[in-house]
């Protein structure tokens, strides 16, 4: 036996294809069919789609400046969350039934049905392709029937429109409702610091610090005044005890009878003396001259009772007692004013012990008060912004979400993949066609050939006698294909059947002819 390398040319596949071309006349014909079936057997979903995009404020942000912050995939986030639950949705599914063909659900499940058949992504505004990082989004809801696709995708739409209006008009208007009460909190404490400084100032009026000044000047008048008021009362008692002194020496009466006693009393008196200076105290003219100055001063005394009942008329008399009453009207005078001065010494150096804890105290009081100044001025700023921005949100002139694609009812199906899955069927039928057909070739040990004989013996082979049919081969070979074709006729009656069927079913639903991607 020789070995032989053969070459494997075209017409070696050709042979193998007019060998085995049954199994591509039949699998790939099935394959076609059964795609085709499920192709349009299995029951079609309708995709509505609706875009809205965030479109920037009309006003510049340096002019009024919105108090609704955030960025664009949060407010997509949060309307998501605020708008897909089950009790919003049940407005939906009261409102439009999206699942006339499902009455065993509940409203709750029709809901959660609905929210399931809704899908939500961020897209390129411009070519509506999904992108991650985007200010777009679109909100893609399924159902079998078109027309209620597009119906509640729009409607959908509208609530995402409402509640970002709603959002941000709530937040605006709750940033400016906080900044109120914040305003009217700051400005009671004004109001009670206003009234604590005020108290305190008339506590404590006069030892204020911006009061130092004038109580340093007035303390020093006062001192001065002091010093003078002394130097006056100093003449003044000088005058008094002058003016006393003269009047003792002056009669009050023009005749007075006890001027002459008066000069007796005063000898009697000089005589005591110097009596004393010669003898004891218990010497006989002691003793007398004693006696006498007694008698005399017993009668003087009786007789100046009588004399000081009488009006003083001696002139010079009533000038000296007019003048020593001047004098001590002056006196009472200049005592008083002394008096108050000091008063007001005692009471300035207080005023200059107190202030340095009373400026402690007041500098305290104000500081807060200006602090509650800047504080309220800060936040009268901020609210008057608060309010623009108020403004600006519900008459929709700052950042909004607007609707750039609105949904349609779709001609064709979003799924299943109609041609997709034909396609595939195509693929996967003549994969398989030619696979059996590779391994039956491969697997099959008949000789057909010399090209056969001489590969595997070195046997010169003279000539091949081909193969020949008899009438019992025919006829088989006949019904065998009589009735293969009998069976694929009552396939493609029964698929095209179906797909008539369901072209029917589409045509009822009166969609217009838009298609998916005409939509965008």
């Amino acid at each position: 036996m020789a070995n032989h390398t053969s070459v494997t040319t075209l017409s070696d596949y050709l042979d193998v294809i007019r060998r085995r071309w049954v199994y591509l006349a039949l699998i790939l014909p099935a394959a076609m069919l059964v795609a085709v079936y499920l192709a349009y057997t299995i029951p079609p979903s309708y995709r509505s789609s609706a875009t809205i995009m965030l479109e920037p404020s009309t006003i510049p942000a340096d002019m009024i400046r919105t108090t609704v912050v955030g960025y664009a995939d949060q407010h997509i986030d949060m309307l998501r969350r605020r708008v897909m639950t089950t009790e919003q949705l049940r407005k939906i599914v009261e409102e439009l039934d999206p699942y006339p063909e499902m009455p065993e659900l509940s409203l709750h499940e029709r809901a959660s049905q609905l929210a399931a058949d809704t899908q939500i992504e961020r897209v390129d505004p411009v070519t509506l392709e999904r992108l991650n990082q985007s200010n777009a989004f679109s909100i893609h809801y399924h159902n079998p029937n078109p027309r209620i696709a597009a119906d509640v995708a729009q409607r959908l739409a509208d609530m995402f429109l409402d509640h970002n209006r709603q959002i941000r008009a709530e937040k605006a208007a709750g940033t400016f409702e906080f900044l109120r009460i914040q305003s009217d909190d700051v400005r009671a404490r004004i109001q009670e610091t206003e009234q604590r400084i005020a108290d305190f100032k008339s506590r404590h009026g006069e030892a204020l610090p911006e009061q130092q000044a004038r109580n340093l000047g007035a303390l020093d008048r006062a001192e001065r005044e002091l010093t003078a008021l002394d130097g006056q009362l100093r003449l003044a008692e000088e005058r008094e005890t002058l003016l006393s002194l003269q009047l003792t020496q002056i009669t009050p009466l023009m005749f007075d009878t006890s001027q002459d006693w008066r000069m007796e009393l005063a000898a009697l008196r000089g005589q005591l003396a110097e009596a004393q200076q010669r003898y004891t105290p218990d010497h006989p003219d002691v003793r007398r001259l004693q006696r006498s100055i007694e008698a005399l001063n017993a009668r003087v005394a009786s007789q100046e009772s009588v004399v000081q009942s009488l009006p003083p008329d001696n002139p010079e008399y009533i000038r000296v007692a007019s003048q020593l009453d001047t004098v001590r009207r002056e006196l009472v005078a200049l005592r008083a004013s002394a008096a108050q001065a000091r008063q007001q010494i005692q009471e300035y150096g207080r005023f200059r012990t107190m202030a340095p804890e009373v400026e402690r105290q007041y500098l305290e009081l104000m500081r807060e008060y200006n602090g509650l100044q800047a504080q309220f001025g800060d936040i009268q700023n901020k609210l008057s912004a608060a309010g623009l921005a108020e403004t600006l949100e519900t008459e929709q002139r700052g950042e909004r979400y607007t609707q750039i694609r609105t949904p349609y009812a779709a001609s064709t199906p979003f799924s299943p993949n109609r041609l997709g899955i034909i396609l595939l069927g195509l693929v996967i039928g003549g994969a398989l066609a030619v696979g059996l057909a590779a391994f039956r070739e491969v697997s099959d040990p008949t000789i057909r050939s010399t090209r056969d004989l001489r590969e595997i013996t070195d046997i010169q082979p003279i000539g091949a006698v081909p193969v020949m049919l008899n009438d019992a081969d025919k006829r088989r070979r006949l019904l065998t294909w009589s009735s293969i074709t009998a069976v694929f006729a009552a396939a493609v009656l029964f698929v095209g059947t179906a797909v008539l069927q369901e072209i029917e079913r589409a045509q009822q639903l009166d969609v217009p002819q838009v298609s998916e991607e005409e939509q965008g």
